[in-house]
């Protein structure tokens, strides 16, 4: 019971950390954070209302079943009416997914890793899994949103625990045994076929936990190939990937009819030269990836001191102790091959120029530390090297507390300016546009404007409700080929140039699209906060 009490500590002040983040923030219309709280609830909806989701980008699957069922668990309205009730009301619905997977995601951190110390008898090996979970500021930040970010962190755990399982001994069952009965229906007596089918628990579970966090998200890979390095076996391996091809299979059923277009997205995003799957095929122009490597680096300074000192520090001692490695001890070979494995995915994730693909590949630092920990724990050298080991590991524990800290304190204070800027800009723009026309355009600072763009992605499926419910809405669509528009048409830029001789726009300048009649050079400058911006153009001063 004390140790189960032990390992709620950090998930307490994980969900404590968040929570205040969350309320710092206010609510999650806010831009530039929108997209995916909004996007994956009309994707929700879609699953409630008996249709595929839309949005398979990550793909996300697993966070839209999550959403979609706690939206159905929680109310005992017909679907038509549920609908209804969370597009009247997005922020409270999205309040309650949001807590749903917080605290799904605090009790996989909790349990995975108190079992997992149980199994290796080591509260402290337990303890260091769960702590990069502090340590990340992206990881914190982005689990203030409901998304797949934040679904990212309860596999990640499951993971990582189960890669230290696979290289230490462990009380953990080394299989499960599963008979199957068939017997052929007959008039004559006849005895049932039987079949003993032997199932590798551990690389089962490993592979099951990889195939759900890939359905999450694509950046997970990370532990995918760092769980391929903790099957040191070739029963092991099968194991793992037979497992991991069921678990993808079942966990991407709803989006079968769009594997495809997925297949050729995530081949995109790794051959062409440009994020998203843009530019040329080939590799990123060296300026641009440098300096987004050196970004990520100083943004999570820990996710690469805390590797090279722990694989330093292990190849040190391995120098050092210069003893026969049994087994079950952690070799040079497979603390430099974990390192090739961070290093590479962090150089591969550097393309894509955005800190929160790191989050899985953080989580892996806790595998690091563990490392570290147990090969300490386990030295039969000199007591000297093990005190330095020892040292070095609370120093990295130090340095990760403070950051936490620090960068947490940092975060609610920007949050908090942050949120009362865009809240007063809103309170201006809904003052001078009452009444007249405001045009919303992202990243807009209206809580309307989310509705729209969250509907785009779910395929204008709730348009003619939202259309009842917001009938004076206008949007520009900045993207392809820019149109004005309402939740149901399509309106031409030219007709809208006609139709009033003064518009208001509400958003980010830095997205207006190149339009005729339309230069946001001449539009008059009414408020702002920060990047949006509310602005007024007339007629006569378009050219």
């Amino acid at each position: 019971m004390a140790s189960s009490l032990l390992f709620l500590v950090i998930p307490v002040i994980f969900v404590v950390a968040i929570c205040q983040l969350t309320n710092a923030k206010g609510p999650q219309w806010l831009p530039p954070t929108f997209e995916d709280p909004y996007n994956y609830l009309f994707n929700c909806l879609l699953v409630v209302d008996g249709r595929a989701p839309l949005y398979t980008d990550h793909p996300g699957t697993t966070t839209e079943m999550f959403g979609a069922i706690v939206l159905r668990v929680s109310s005992l309205k017909p679907s038509g009416d549920l609908i209804y009730s969370t597009l009247s009301h997005p922020e409270k619905q999205i309040q309650l997914l949001h807590w749903a997977l917080l605290i799904f995601s605090a009790l996989i951190l909790w349990i995975i890793p108190w079992l997992t110390a149980l199994a290796l008898r080591s509260h402290i090996a337990g303890l260091l899994l769960q702590a990069p979970s502090l340590f990340s500021k992206t990881l914190l930040f982005y689990g203030i949103l409901f998304g797949s970010d934040l679904m990212l962190v309860p596999f990640s755990i499951a993971a990582v625990c189960c890669c230290l399982l696979l290289l230490f001994p462990s009380s953990v069952p080394e299989k499960l045994e599963f008979f199957f009965a068939i017997r052929v229906a007959s008039p004559e007596a006849n005895s049932p076929w039987l079949r003993q089918v032997p199932v590798f628990l551990l690389p089962a579970l490993t592979g099951l936990a990889c195939a759900f966090g890939m359905a999450t998200k694509l950046t997970f890979f990370p532990l995918i190939l760092i769980s391929l390095l903790c099957c040191r076996s070739r029963s092991n391996l099968l194991t793992f990937s037979v497992a991991f091809i069921f678990g993808l299979a079942f966990a991407l059923l709803p989006i079968y009819w769009q594997l495809w277009r997925l297949v050729n997205w995530a081949v995109g995003l790794a051959i062409h030269s440009g994020i998203y799957a843009t530019g040329e095929v080939g590799l990123p122009k060296p300026n641009a990836y440098l300096s987004s490597l050196s970004n990520l680096i100083r943004t999570e300074p820990l996710l690469i001191t805390i590797p090279i000192v722990v694989t330093v520090v292990l190849l040190t001692f391995t120098l050092v102790v210069r003893e026969e490695a049994p087994a079950s001890k952690i070799t040079w070979k497979t603390t430099l091959a974990l390192f090739a494995t961070q290093v590479f995915s962090l150089v591969a994730i550097a393309k894509e120029m955005a800190p929160h693909y790191l989050i899985p590949l953080f989580i892996t630092t806790g595998l690091s530390l563990a490392f570290l920990f147990q090969v300490c724990r386990s030295l039969d050298g000199s007591m000297l090297t093990k005190i330095v080991g020892e040292i070095i590991l609370f120093v990295l524990l130090t340095l990760g507390a403070m950051g936490f800290v620090s960068e947490t304190n940092k975060t609610l204070a920007d949050l908090r300016e942050q949120k009362i800027e865009l809240l007063r800009l809103y309170r201006h723009a809904e003052e001078v546009t009452k009444n007249d026309v405001r045009v919303d355009y992202f990243f807009s600072d209206s809580p309307v404007y989310p509705l729209w763009y969250g509907d785009g992605y779910a395929d204008r499926a709730f348009g003619q409700l939202l259309a009842r419910m917001y009938s004076n809405a206008l949007f520009l669509n900045v993207f392809g080929d820019p149109k004005f528009g309402d939740f149901t048409n399509v309106i031409e830029p030219e007709v809208e140039l006609q139709s009033d001789d003064h518009l208001y726009f509400l958003g980010s300048p830095a997205f207006f699209p190149k339009m005729k009649g339309f230069d946001p050079a001449s539009f008059e400058t009414i408020d702002h906060a920060g990047d949006y911006y509310l602005q007024k153009w007339n007629r006569k001063a378009s050219p």
